[in-house]
C-alpha cells in the first residue's frame, strides 16, 4: 500500500473530530506526525468542506426543513446554544444535522435570540423552508417568537412545544409533595461525595450489611426530573 500524506491527514482530522482529540498527540516513533497548528488547520477545512456539502444538500431539498432550538449553562455559568436541523433527503430518509452548537454569551433573551437564529438560518440560507421549530417553555422563547418578523413567514411554519421539558415540568411540580425528603438525600450525597476519607467510610459500611459497594452513589441534576428518579 503506497502512503499517502493528504489521506494520512484527513484520517487525523476525522480521529481527531470523533475521539475529540487535542491538537497535538503521540503516535509511534517511527510515524512522521505532523503538528499542532497543522492539525487544526485541517481540522478547520474539513469542517468547512462538510458545511459546504451540508448546506448543499439543504439547499436542494424539496420540502421544508423543522428545528430544535436548545439553550442550557454549563457547570461553570457559560451559556451554549444548540440548534438542530431536521428533514427528509431527496432518497425519503429522516436526517438530522447539528447547525449550531457555540457559546452564547449573555444575555439570553428574545431580541438576541431572534438576531442569532435569525442570523444562522441566513447562513444556512434555510430562512424560507422551515417548517416547524421546537423550544422548551423559557419565558425568552416566547418573546423571541412573538418579535416582529422573528422567524413568523407570514405563518407558514409551526411553534412546538417540547414535550420533555413539558414533562418534566409536571414531574418536578409532582416532586414538590416530597421535596424534604429529596433534598435530605441529595445533601447526604453531596457530603460523602465530598471527602475520599467519607467515601471510603461510606463504602465500609455499605460492605458491613452485605450491600454491592459497586453501585456508587449518583449526584442528581436538580432540574432534570429522570436523574432525580436515578438518585
Amino acid at each position: 500500500m503506497v502512503f499517502k500524506p493528504e489521506r494520512f491527514r484527513e484520517l487525523v482530522s476525522q480521529a481527531i473530530i470523533k475521539h475529540n482529540l487535542p491538537f497535538m498527540f503521540y503516535l509511534n516513533e517511527n510515524v512522521i506526525t505532523i503538528s499542532r497548528n497543522t492539525a487544526k488547520f485541517d481540522v478547520t477545512n474539513l469542517f468547512k468542506r462538510e458545511k459546504v456539502r451540508l448546506k448543499t444538500l439543504l439547499e436542494s431539498l424539496p420540502g421544508r426543513v423543522s428545528l430544535t432550538s436548545y439553550l442550557w449553562t454549563s457547570i461553570n455559568t457559560d451559556g451554549f446554544l444548540c440548534v438542530t436541523c431536521h428533514f427528509i433527503d431527496t432518497e425519503w430518509k429522516l436526517q438530522k444535522r447539528i447547525l449550531n452548537f457555540q457559546h452564547m454569551p449573555p444575555p439570553h433573551n428574545g431580541v438576541c435570540l431572534t438576531e442569532k437564529i435569525s442570523s444562522l438560518l441566513s447562513d444556512w440560507g434555510i430562512e424560507k423552508k422551515l417548517f416547524t421549530i421546537t423550544l422548551d417553555n423559557a419565558s425568552s422563547n416566547d418573546t423571541f417568537l412573538s418579535n416582529e418578523g422573528a422567524l413568523r413567514s407570514n405563518g407558514d411554519y409551526f411553534h412546538i412545544r417540547c414535550c420533555a421539558h413539558v414533562l418534566n415540568l409536571v414531574v418536578q411540580d409532582g416532586l414538590k409533595a416530597i421535596d424534604e425528603g429529596i433534598v435530605k438525600v441529595r445533601e447526604s450525597v453531596k457530603y460523602i461525595k465530598g471527602s475520599q476519607a467519607r467515601k471510603q467510610k461510606f463504602i465500609d459500611c455499605v460492605k458491613y450489611v452485605n450491600l454491592n459497594p459497586k453501585k456508587g452513589l449518583r449526584q442528581d441534576v436538580p432540574t432534570r426530573w429522570n436523574a432525580t428518579y436515578r438518585l
